[in-house]
């Protein structure tokens, strides 16, 4: 069985390993070079807490399989690293939907718990002396360097024989018989396969849309800036939902790394970092941790979330198109949930079965409904959609 893997970041390079672990073919196609998209643009949470069920234990699991990815690579270090993650709250209505959370989290060992003030601010000390903070949640996470990541999955895939095609881009997919056989490039060859993947990152939804699927997923940005390195002052990583977005963690090299999203934010595929986004996190983070005022920010980046209506990955057959697979939509979540993904997909495509706990992520759930991706508003209504 031979997979065309449209897509050259972590998603579809930990498929492909998974594949020639079972004895499958695998060719990336990658229209710039690996890693190129969000792979090497985020801050490499893994935090096992979610807001529903499914996303929880589908997250626990995804978190466990960060052990073993060294062993996977072939002995490659993927620098991840064990901290806490602290959800830090300001008013009460978010208390009142953590402690209606804290039995599911139970349920599904997330290692996560709410807590008053007084621990978020022993656990986070910058944060004294900012805006009073209402509580908040502690539980187990860890960090992944992504570029050690990404790279170990690269030189393993290499060694395993695994194909590439770089600098080619994907027009889309071609059908025999109502069925994927392979991918247009834009050089005018076409590749053949068994079947074709998308984990194409945030240009998922347009390469599934040209293909004559109907997906809902699309790309909005988020920015990310470093500071200069300083002592070890903090080690959860933090965020918060009041009054928007935002989240900062200190690195192992003592960088503080830092991002608080636009409300106003469009959807839409941009990777150009602002200077309205490097005003508007000092602005946020100084009124909650006045003392990171310190530190001198020295870089800045941006990439995108492939966000789905529901904040689900899409992972599975399209049902428009038998053969033609995603994996995909990931809502901010691509490094933690990629590897067990790509794993679980893996076993599904060379006929070991499918893991019930993909069946939430199906690509046909939004088939025959109205929905759309709403990138403003409420971050936790969209959990509910």
């Amino acid at each position: 069985m031979h997979s065309v893997i449209v897509g050259g970041g972590i998603a579809g390079l930990a498929l492909a390993i998974e594949l020639r672990r079972l004895g499958c073919q695998a060719t990336v196609v990658e229209a710039r070079y690996p890693g190129a998209g969000n792979t090497t643009r985020n801050v490499g949470r893994i935090r096992r807490m979610q807001l529903t069920q499914d996303l929880t234990e589908f997250s626990c699991r995804a978190s466990d399989k960060w052990r073993t990815v060294a062993k996977l690579t072939g002995g490659h270090n993927p620098l991840v690293y064990r901290t806490r993650y602290v959800w830090v709250m300001y008013d009460q209505s978010e208390l009142d939907t953590a402690a209606a959370m804290q039995p599911m989290w139970i349920s599904c060992n997330a290692r996560a718990r709410p807590v008053g003030a007084a621990e978020v601010l022993n656990a986070v000390p910058v944060l004294r002396g900012g805006e009073p903070v209402a509580g908040g949640v502690i539980g187990d996470a860890a960090i992944v360097h992504h570029d050690a990541a990404f790279y170990a999955y690269l030189l393993r895939a290499r060694e395993l024989g695994v194909r590439f095609e770089l600098g080619q881009r994907a027009l889309a997919v071609q059908t025999t018989a109502g069925r994927a056989t392979g991918v247009a490039l834009a050089d005018g060859r076409t590749l053949t396969g068994d079947v074709v993947v998308n984990a194409a990152g945030g240009m998922a939804g347009q390469f599934a849309r040209d293909s004559g699927v109907s997906a809902p997923n699309q790309p909005v940005r988020r920015e990310v800036l470093v500071t200069e390195p300083s002592k070890p002052f903090m080690t959860p990583a933090v965020t918060f939902y009041r009054p928007q977005e935002g989240w900062f963690n200190q690195t192992l090299r003592g960088e503080l790394v830092a991002g608080v999203v636009d409300v106003g934010e469009p959807l839409g595929m941009n990777e150009a970092s602002s200077f309205r986004f490097l005003g508007r996190t000092a602005r946020v983070l100084l009124e909650k941790a006045p003392r990171l005022g310190e530190l001198k920010v020295v870089r800045q980046w941006a990439g995108v979330y492939d966000t789905t209506p529901d904040k689900r990955p899409l992972i599975g057959e399209y049902p428009e198109c038998p053969g033609f697979f995603a994996l995909n939509g990931w809502s901010g979540r691509g490094m933690l949930l990629a590897p067990l993904s790509a794993e679980l997909l893996a076993r599904q495509l060379a006929g070991r079965g499918t893991d019930r706990m993909l069946e939430p992520f199906s690509p046909g759930r939004f088939t025959g409904r109205d929905v759309a991706v709403t990138a403003h508003g409420d971050y936790y209504s969209g959990y509910a959609h």
